[in-house]
């Protein structure tokens, strides 16, 4: 059986300052091959991409509540409202924090797990392939 490839487009604010914040396009991804993972890839100017990849059950609880420790936290803003969210994200090269709408988000993890439902996700995993392309044969 077939599995769909998802993504998303969505527009996120960047708070750059106290007082300037920039929005964001990010194209959340969805690939059932990886299907642990979802990838967004912020569009920074029209010649930059920054593309994250983190796992699909760490968006999927930071919609609801705080969740994450490291590089990618994410968590609900005021989540009596559950309305917006916020993403940190920290690398060598600095930190970002984001933030944006729960809705399109949800509706769209709903259909990742349409897709491919929790806890089913090692049925699509070819670890034969995985352990080839790795090993350079």
């Amino acid at each position: 059986m077939g599995y769909p490839d998802l993504e998303l487009d969505v527009c996120l604010t960047l708070a750059v300052a106290s007082d300037l914040q920039v929005r964001v396009p990010a194209r959340f991804s969805y690939v059932c091959a990886d299907p642990y993972a979802v990838q967004v890839s912020f569009h920074i100017t029209s010649d930059r991409v920054v593309q994250w990849t983190f796992a699909r059950e760490l968006l999927d609880q930071g919609m609801t509540t705080a969740a994450g420790l490291g590089d990618v936290r994410i968590a609900p803003i005021e989540p009596s409202l559950g309305r917006h969210f916020s993403i940190e994200l920290k690398s060598p090269d600095g930190f970002a924090r984001l933030e944006g709408p729960v809705a399109p988000i949800r509706t769209w993890i709903a259909k990742t797990h349409e897709a491919v439902p929790a806890g089913s996700e090692t049925a699509l995993l070819d670890l034969d392939r995985f352990l080839e392309e790795r090993s350079g044969r």
